[in-house]
């Protein structure tokens, strides 16, 4: 069975991820990994130590900064081990009983990768441990986005379970990827639907009401409503005013992705908005 993957680093939106991904886990009924990666900035090289010293220094000194370098990534790992057993207790509290526990060196793409074959939907903060901001994104967040072929959702300071979602329709070819998917996951079983889409040009109110009717014969209750203005700000603007829970967005190829993060839709939202996204693949 494949796993719900939580990425927990120790930053701020740490305990907004463990939360997020015990209820994906008790949601969809899969086993929870809870994952550390432990990268080259909280395992420093010593080499890079005796570079920044300088030629000449005493041969003590760079002996104290090696061993100041091992016991920092001693710590680094036992802290590392420590929030591992934080999110499995909490998971626990909160109904799931199949968790498991990884801590890996590398970079964090990389971990992934080798994880995605068993990887059903991943949990991550919108920010890392190294991005006290709240006005921007981590920075390995949108490779991670493009790469991972899975389920991702993306979560804020907070994290509350969802009783609601909105669907952001784009009219697109490949948006009924996204509709069928939707109908499909179990993760947005039983939650109120609003579908939304930000046109003013009537173009696309064909593909809209398919959508709609996708939904509705699924039986899915379905709450349509076309905007207008500026993407992000109609989005974020409809699901203040409604209260819902949770952002759905589509992320199918590379390349489509790509144009959503550079034409900073996507990006946009997920800087501002205050709630999950989830991206389905």
């Amino acid at each position: 069975m494949k796993n719900i993957v939580a990425c927990i680093d120790g930053s701020k939106l740490t305990l907004a991820t463990c939360e997020a991904s015990a209820w994906v886990a008790h949601k969809v009924k899969a086993p929870l990994t809870l994952l550390h990666v432990l990268d080259k900035a909280t395992r420093p090289v010593v080499s890079e130590l005796s570079g920044q010293i300088g030629f000449g220094s005493q041969e003590d000194l760079l002996n104290e900064l090696v061993e100041l370098d091992e016991l920092r990534s001693k710590v680094a790992l036992k802290h590392g081990k420590q929030l591992l057993i934080d999110a499995e207790e909490l998971a626990q509290v909160r109904g799931v009983s199949d968790i498991h526990k990884l801590q890996r060196h590398g970079s964090l793409l990389d971990t992934l990768m080798d994880l995605e074959d068993d990887l059903r939907v991943l949990v991550l903060g919108r920010s890392g441990e190294d991005h006290s901001s709240t006005k921007t994104i981590g920075s390995q967040l949108e490779s991670v986005i493009r790469t991972i072929k899975a389920h991702t959702l993306v979560v804020s300071e907070s994290f509350e379970v969802p009783s609601s979602y909105m669907i952001a329709f784009d009219g697109s070819a490949t948006s009924d990827k996204l509709i069928e998917k939707a109908i499909k996951t179990p993760l947005l079983v039983g939650l109120e639907c609003h579908l939304v889409m930000v046109d003013g040009s009537g173009d696309k109110s064909a593909a809209f009401q398919q959508a709609s009717q996708q939904l509705t014969e699924a039986g899915i209750m379905v709450t349509e409503r076309v905007l207008t203005g500026d993407v992000d700000s109609a989005l974020l603007d409809y699901q203040e005013q409604q209260q819902l829970g949770m952002i759905v967005m589509g992320a199918y190829g590379h390349t489509k992705l790509r144009q959503y993060f550079l034409g900073s839709n996507t990006t946009q939202v997920l800087i501002k908005s205050s709630v999950p996204l989830l991206l389905i693949r």
